[in-house]
């Protein structure tokens, strides 16, 4: 009975290179409107009368979200075909715009609009992964993940300068309406995408359900140190740790943890990517009230750093024949410290600096990106690299909103690390903001060099035994 359905396959996936551009494009094109809305924050607050850390969980657990369900959609992409997958991400996302866009004067429906969005979102970056991987090898493979690695920094720089633009020019609330352009590429993803067949699949929900509740609770708790939040971050981490223990069909074994190299760079990994968009939030804010600057002319200021990183991010590979990865992590970290560390003794000066600021700090995270992976899985059996990749990214996704909600509570509490070194008053409290950033940074380097001083003990000692038992 599967005959008929299997012969159309062949005819639809002999050539797997027309699904590319019309997924790249849904790719860059969600991580458009999600990074968009994490940067038109301060139109928000200003237009509903929000402080910052209220008006920041539009993005801080929309980015909880999107990690979660791309780890949903990769493991769903088992069973229900690719396409399918993607003409029902479109439809979500959809429907979360117009939600957002019709109930514009009350927040929390926006919030609603926006996490029925993300749901949507969550599906083009990782569906575009798994169908590369699933039909290139080789030479072709890497040049179609290459464009997934220019095309996050393109979005980044697109939802920027667009979203600032709509902003400050037409009205935050327009931006909700270029979801809807997504609903044209749904005949080209029925005609270029193929209908697969698929075997079983299995999302451990309860253990996804965890990871929720445990980062969710972080971020609530961050929003005003309220530590009745500490609750469910306990019983969420408490019960996470007993699950992956006792299932082996959990999101993640317990095994993945022994693993000390991939263990120790995941803390890292949590700490330096925690930084991320907590800058890029913060920038906005710092920009507009120091130096008077709107929206639309704060995006521009970005356009250097992610036209930088796009040109790193596309040269690691030249780079890894002159660098080790573990020297190009050591110094993306130490950029990424330095690009923060100047700007905060300087917040009020010549606005260049963190326009030169923000060329660093794209080029630093575009640079580790690579070797960090590498270095996070390199001792990780083959069979298991998709999920330790996959818990990876999660743990990014998770990392970028926590960053988000403490970076603007930061905001909120002001504090006063430089009086007499700023220009006071607003300078000093962003430049404050700031240092710790930086000094965040600063803790992700130190800890890397000291795991790094671990793992090389470590490798010495096997050696030293492996010699003995010859």
């Amino acid at each position: 009975m599967s005959t008929a359905t299997d012969t159309t396959v062949p005819a639809r996936v002999c050539k797997p290179s027309r699904a590319v551009p019309i997924l790249l494009f849904l790719f860059v094109f969600s991580l458009v409107l999600d990074n968009g809305f994490k940067f038109m924050s301060p139109a928000l607050a200003e237009n509903l009368d929000l402080p910052v850390n209220t008006v920041s969980l539009q993005a801080t657990l929309a980015g909880i979200l999107i990690g979660i369900g791309a780890v949903v959609y990769a493991a769903l992409a088992d069973s229900i075909s690719i396409r399918k997958l993607i003409i029902f991400a479109i439809i979500v996302m959809t429907i979360g715009s117009l939600v957002g866009f019709i109930f514009q004067g009350n927040f929390w429906l926006i919030l609603v609009g926006r996490l029925i969005q993300s749901a949507g979102l969550a599906a083009a970056e990782t569906l575009y992964v798994i169908y590369v991987t699933k039909h290139f090898r080789g030479d072709e493979q890497k040049k179609c993940l290459g464009f997934s690695t220019a095309a996050f920094q393109l979005s980044l720089l697109i939802g920027t300068v667009g979203s600032g633009f709509i902003a400050t020019y037409i009205g935050w609330a327009a931006f909700f309406l270029v979801a809807l352009l997504s609903l044209l590429a749904i005949p080209v993803v029925l005609r270029t995408v193929p209908e697969e067949a698929t075997g079983g699949g299995h999302v451990d929900v309860f253990g996804l359900f965890l990871i929720a509740v445990f980062s969710t609770g972080v971020i609530l708790f961050m929003q005003n140190f309220n530590w009745w939040f500490l609750l469910p971050v306990a019983a969420g981490l408490s019960l996470f740790i007993w699950h992956i223990r006792t299932h082996d069909n959990a999101v993640i074994t317990s095994a993945f943890f022994a693993n000390a190299q991939y263990s120790l760079m995941i803390i890292v990994v949590f700490i330096t990517y925690s930084v991320q968009l907590g800058y890029t939030f913060l920038f906005s804010f710092l920009i507009s009230d120091v130096y008077g600057y709107n929206l639309g002319e704060v995006s521009l200021l970005l356009i250097p750093g992610y036209i930088a990183a796009v040109i790193v991010g596309t040269a690691t590979g030249k780079i890894a024949r002159f660098l080790t990865s573990e020297q190009a992590i050591t110094i993306a970290l130490i950029v990424i410290v330095v690009s923060m560390l100047i700007p905060a003794l300087l917040v009020g000066k010549w606005i260049g600096i963190f326009v030169i600021s923000m060329i660093l700090f794209g080029m630093g995270f575009a640079l580790m990106y690579g070797p960090l992976v590498s270095t996070a899985i390199m001792r990780v059996p083959v069979e298991n690299s998709g999920i330790a990749i996959g818990f990876y990214n999660l743990t990014i996704n998770i990392a970028v909103p926590v960053g988000i909600a403490y970076t603007a509570t930061l905001m909120k509490l002001k504090p006063n690390l430089l009086d007499g070194i700023t220009d006071g008053g607003q300078a000093s409290s962003y430049g404050s903001v700031l240092l710790i950033l930086a000094g965040v940074a600063a803790l992700g380097l130190i800890l890397y060099r000291v795991f790094i001083v671990v793992m090389e003990r470590q490798v010495a000692e096997m050696n030293m035994v492996s010699e003995e038992a010859h």
